[in-house]
């Protein structure tokens, strides 16, 4: 091959190179979603009934943050399983009618925040583990891979999001939940089983929102601690159930969600 024709296609692959690396879409930044007097924006909040209440106290907190009028679509609702939010966004149905709203939702989002219960995405006996920590029984093992399909589900409805927003930009935030249980199970002695079960439910709701570059609020570690051993009710963040979330927790979320910032996720 002729050398003198190696050397002249140089500069033009290298030309050539740096033509196609400025042709890539930047990032998207806050300045790119709505600013300014009369601008808004549109909030999503999926989960279940730990996340009651989030989304009235975070819209008053963008608004507060950003000068911006906030439309809430709150779809915390009692026991949502994910494989439900899925089965919604795949097919448009439902057996809750508020779930049939969601995709529409999701187009005009400009900001979502999403958790959402494993069970439909867990073995059969994973979930009675869960149950049983619920009831302050002894539980059988839980280890990662019983939440691999949770993972899987969570990723996809991420995914579908994306593809819902047709690339504009959208601050997604990823959050599991905090245990309520603590002190049951340290009078019961089952705190090594459950907290065995808690975090492989945690980690997996983090593996989900980091496979697209989504940050995660540990609500679980934020809440029960670094060590997951504090509990709730004597921390003063439960309702008189015991066991959801009261407004000073809705309000401690809402301040670690700000401190994340608003940048958009960069487009996957």
């Amino acid at each position: 091959m002729n050398s003198k024709r190696i050397i002249t296609s140089i500069p033009f692959l290298i030309t050539s190179i740096l033509l196609f690396i400025g042709c890539q879409p930047s990032s998207p930044t806050l300045a790119d979603l709505p600013q300014g007097e009369g601008a808004e924006w549109h909030l999503v909040v999926i989960g279940e009934s730990s996340s009651w209440g989030l989304g009235k106290a975070f819209a008053e907190r963008i608004e507060k943050d950003l000068g911006v009028k906030v439309i809430l679509e709150d779809f915390a609702i009692a026991d949502l399983r994910v494989s439900a939010v899925l089965e919604a966004l795949q097919t448009g149905k439902s057996s809750n009618d508020r779930l049939e709203q969601l995709a529409d939702a999701l187009k005009q989002a400009d900001v979502v925040v999403m958790s959402g219960s494993p069970f439909g995405s867990i073995p059969p006996d994973a979930r009675k583990s869960i149950e049983r920590c619920f009831s302050g029984l002894e539980p059988a093992s839980c280890n990662s891979q019983d939440f691999e399909q949770y993972t899987a589900n969570l990723e996809t409805i991420w995914k579908i999001m994306f593809e819902l927003r047709e690339g504009k930009p959208t601050v997604l935030r990823g959050i599991d939940s905090a245990s309520p249980f603590i002190g049951m199970w340290n009078k019961y002695q089952i705190y090594d089983a459950c907290t065995k079960c808690w975090e492989a439910y945690s980690a997996a709701s983090r593996q989900a929102a980091e496979t697209f570059n989504i940050p995660f609020l540990s609500r679980y570690d934020a809440f029960n601690g670094l060590g997951h051993d504090e509990d709730l009710g004597q921390k003063g963040y439960l309702l008189n159930d015991g066991v959801h979330p009261n407004d000073l927790a809705c309000q401690l979320t809402t301040e670690l969600l700000s401190k994340m910032g608003y940048e958009p996720v960069p487009l996957p």
